[in-house]
């Protein structure tokens, strides 16, 4: 097929790729080449991946002209991977994507749609089926025009589920490239966005299925806690949100101190044993 010369989407995806079995990326992939929606681009930075990785990326790349491969980047950060992929982005709206997730295939026709409709949104997302292990285990509702204070708790949009106007992206600068917003780019991205005065919503359908992670590798570093601490700290400060939201800002440290069979049976009771609350 050949490259669409204006595409009016370009999709993004960071990989860091290194299992020998590259099912789930493949399916990653496919999903986003079985869309309703045609005119598209998509760009995915793989460098650290496994070579059973590269393999599969350059040869979907040979065979679909509008995957471009992007690689010569220094960091293997999400976010230098992201930046990377979206100065190069030539479409108007900028989707996100992850290599162990799968879009609908009417995803982009729905989300382009909720743009096109309303000025207003800069951004938006979806509801989610959620996966873990490769096994349905229910879906994540979320609101559908989220304010700040439903970011408090935890983040009210998913990221990969994301389709954003190009010039709101470019009104931020894009994604946090700072030690201190590693594992957290996707939080800060969205709250500087709303201090900047953009807003989104979230489309009540599951367009997207969330892969969760293992059981076992569920919990995160205090280190990664910290950095979150620390934008929350940030973005909450920026939008005028001290100090009552003090108590948020150190939620994820709180977190952190509680035992681990005591945060899994909060999971559990939270959303059914398919939680993804850290």
């Amino acid at each position: 097929m050949n490259r669409v010369k204006e595409p009016q989407i370009s999709v993004i995806m960071g990989v860091l790729y290194r299992k020998a079995d590259t099912t789930p990326l493949e399916r990653s992939v496919r999903s986003i080449l079985q869309q309703t929606y045609k005119n598209w681009e998509f760009l995915i930075c793989d460098d650290g991946s496994s070579q059973e990785a590269l393999t599969t990326l350059a040869r979907f790349a040979r065979q679909d002209g509008r995957i471009q491969l992007v690689r010569g980047v220094p960091a293997t950060d999400l976010a230098s991977k992201l930046n990377a992929c979206f100065r190069r982005a030539r479409g108007a709206y900028i989707a996100r994507m992850d290599d162990d997730d799968w879009s609908e295939p009417q995803r982009f026709e729905t989300q382009i749609q909720a743009l096109e409709d309303d000025r207003n949104i800069a951004f938006v997302g979806s509801n989610v089926a959620l996966c873990r292990d490769g096994k349905d285990c229910g879906e994540r509702r979320l609101p559908k025009f989220p304010d700040v204070k439903d970011f408090y708790i935890t983040q009210p949009f998913i990221h990969p589920a994301l389709m954003f106007r190009k010039e709101a992206l470019d009104t931020v600068g894009g994604y946090s490239e700072r030690k201190s917003q590693v594992l957290c780019e996707d939080y800060d991205l969205l709250l500087r966005l709303y201090a900047n005065g953009f807003r989104g919503m979230n489309l009540q359908e599951n367009l997207l299925t969330y892969s969760l992670p293992s059981t076992a590798k569920e919990r995160r570093r205090m280190r990664h806690r910290w950095n979150e601490s620390v934008t929350r700290y940030e973005r909450f400060r920026d939008l005028g949100r001290l100090p009552l939201a003090w108590p948020f800002v150190l939620k994820p440290l709180a977190v952190g101190l509680l035992p681990a069979g005591l945060l899994q049976n909060i999971k559990r009771r939270l959303e059914g044993g398919c939680a993804h609350f850290d």
